[in-house]
């Protein structure tokens, strides 16, 4: 039997995987409080030995919009929809982490990177969408380029990649292997996402399997393709949802349980959030996250569990350990 792994991973973004959802004035409050949350989620990883993956938006390597402007793609996305183009909000943001903290956020990559365990990869450059009408292949080439351009001039060797929203094609996660990158992390292979095809009937059995097991344990062996190893998401931790407050138990067991599953037949559990998640009742997600680091720890005891970043994981699995 493979030995038992959690994965832990983070979309950190900022306001850059929101900017084409709702207006900054309506959710700032959960940036800066992402940005304050974010050296308390250290803290609690390096108390339980927890690590975890930083899948960082490229834009974030930036100190400035001069420095970033210089990785920026000749060949921009040709989005159909030019409001989900990360590109249009330049020249109206701030020019820095000063002035426009939602938007850089270098300082906090300097904090992540000293703690034990933990992995900064790649979120794309620009919060590019692999799915959106009228962007190519080759677009998304030039900018998972440009990532690992301004990465590498900051010391940084990307190994891992997320995609926003999860949104993986066959031919982009070809690139990612020719680029150099060893995992991405795909999106639950469950029967919902799967079969059904009514978005707003997705959402509401999304949101019902966050508390109640419509699906499977989550647990699975990773496994190479086109010579990257696939790191499926098995939960994301969802944020704090005040109509259901009642549930907020059921959500931690539910993990528990998954957990649990993938402890004691030898499979990865791969856990993943955004930090802005929790930016907002900051103090409840972190006594949450505790829990269930909490619980790693008696599965680490029992089952000789193992807290991996995903590059760690993928390098396992090529060496036959997962």
């Amino acid at each position: 039997m493979t030995e038992p792994a959690m994965i832990v991973s983070l979309d950190f973004e900022l306001f850059w995987g929101m900017q084409d959802k709702c207006e900054l004035s309506s959710y700032k409050d959960n940036i800066i409080g992402a940005r304050k949350a974010i050296p308390l989620m250290l803290d609690l990883f390096k108390k339980y030995g927890i690590h975890a993956t930083w899948a960082t938006v490229g834009f974030l390597f930036g100190e400035n919009e001069n420095e970033l402007k210089q990785f920026f793609p000749e060949n921009l996305p040709t989005y159909e929809n030019n409001e989900v183009s990360s590109y249009r909000c330049f020249g109206n943001i701030g020019t820095d982490e000063i002035s426009a903290p939602c938007y850089y956020g270098y300082s906090l990559l300097n904090k992540i990177k000293y703690v034990e365990g933990q992995e900064i990869a790649s979120h794309t450059f620009s919060h590019y969408y692999c799915r959106e009408k009228g962007q190519t292949v080759e677009q998304f080439r030039e900018d998972m380029l440009a990532a690992k351009k301004i990465a590498e001039k900051k010391g940084y060797s990307l190994k891992s990649v997320v995609l926003p929203r999860n949104q993986c094609q066959e031919d982009y996660i070809a690139v990612l292997s020719d680029l150099g990158f060893i995992a991405y992390r795909d999106e639950e292979n469950d029967w919902i996402h799967e079969k059904v095809r009514i978005s707003f009937l997705k959402r509401i059995l999304r949101l019902i399997d966050v508390y109640i097991p419509l699906t499977g344990k989550g647990g699975y062996i990773p496994f190479i393709e086109h010579g990257i190893v696939n790191l499926v998401g098995s939960r994301m931790y969802k944020p704090f949802f005040k109509p259901l407050f009642f549930a907020e138990k059921l959500k931690v067991n539910r993990i528990k349980k998954q957990m649990l599953h993938a402890a004691e037949n030898g499979k990865t559990f791969h856990l993943w959030w955004h930090p802005h998640n929790v930016g907002v009742y900051t103090e409840f997600h972190l006594k949450q996250l505790e829990e269930i680091f909490e619980y790693y720890t008696e599965l680490n005891k029992k089952f000789n569990m193992c807290s991996l970043n995903m590059e760690e994981a993928a390098q396992r699995v090529m060496n036959g350990v997962l």
